[in-house]
């Protein structure tokens, strides 16, 4: 059995519900384990609306990098796809552990995601057939468990069949290419699940990136999908101009080939005008400013040891 600090917000409902009671407010349920079946990234305005939570406490929700993504989907350079074909392919595993005494009410239950890899069963019967994928997260998947990327603990009530609670730091993973998912370690970070049954759970995951993680990770993953793009789709990859692009291709090296020689570089988008609005952080957390980002996600059942 093992006792948590309950945080202030999670503290008034777990109060309300306790009542006069005097409990001590232990966590001592039972384990419900889950894995990621469907990963949320936004499509568009609406859907960046629709999986957001307020962060910042100011009573409005935040998804600033979700806007973007939504943005980017609208010129066919969605993140979405690639972040769903990473999931059924098994390179994006993703972890839940859910401890708790009812699915609809309680004093207090706890919730804690990981990263995973080593699916079993396999992911694709066939991988060249995509629509073949997704078999280890039909409700029978076993995994393994990356021990450092542990979120922060959340302890709060479960009211009506909903759990809301403050995480601090939650490890995520999209994929801007389908074959290299990225670890991004949200800040200030938050959960809000519904649905909750031993077999499914839905949700949305939200928090905030810093500005090392945005240099340091989601820049320079996103130019090397955008140069695979310029390299496989424009008549004359490399070397002298004219380049040949059309479409997609055609707008990212306009906008970000800089030197004109056919090949978009981390330095021309970090230092992009364009790029640098979009990606300036929009919150305050704990005083420190962060870009806020949101994913919905729908769980399945689950089989790992946890750390």
């Amino acid at each position: 059995m093992r006792a948590y600090r309950v945080g202030a917000a999670s503290a008034l409902a777990v109060v309300w519900l306790a009542g006069c009671a005097g409990d001590d407010l232990r966590l001592d349920g039972v384990h419900y384990q889950y894995v990621v079946s469907e990963l949320r990234v936004p499509t568009n305005a609406v859907t960046a609306r629709e999986n957001s939570l307020d962060l910042d406490g100011n009573d409005s929700t935040d998804n600033q990098l979700g806007q973007v993504f939504g943005a980017l989907n609208q010129n066919g350079l969605g993140v979405g796809d690639t972040a769903r074909e990473a999931l059924l392919r098994g390179g994006l595993v993703m972890l839940a552990d859910l401890e708790t005494t009812d699915f609809a009410n309680t004093k207090i239950s706890g919730f804690t995601t990981y990263l995973g890899s080593d699916p079993d069963p396999a992911p694709c019967l066939d991988p060249a057939r995509l629509e073949s994928c997704g078999q280890h997260v039909l409700g029978q998947g076993h995994f393994s468990v990356d021990d450092s990327s542990a979120s922060d603990h959340a302890v709060a009530p479960i009211v009506d069949g909903v759990f809301i609670d403050t995480v601090g730091v939650l490890p995520v993973e999209i994929a801007i290419d389908p074959s290299m998912p990225i670890r991004l370690d949200l800040r200030g970070a938050r959960v809000r699940l519904s649905q909750l049954s031993e077999g499914h759970v839905s949700g949305i995951l939200g928090g905030g990136i810093t500005q090392a993680d945005i240099d340091g990770v989601v820049i320079p993953q996103a130019t090397a999908q955008m140069n695979r793009i310029v390299q496989a789709e424009c008549a004359q990859p490399s070397g002298q101009p004219p380049c040949g692009c059309l479409g997609r291709a055609d707008l990212l090296q306009h906008v970000f080939d800089d030197d004109n020689d056919c090949q978009i570089e981390v330095g021309e988008v970090s230092t992009n005008s364009l790029v640098r609005s979009l990606l300036d952080p929009d919150i305050v957390v704990d005083g420190q400013p962060l870009l806020s980002f949101g994913v919905g996600v729908e769980l399945a059942t689950a089989t790992f040891t946890s750390p």
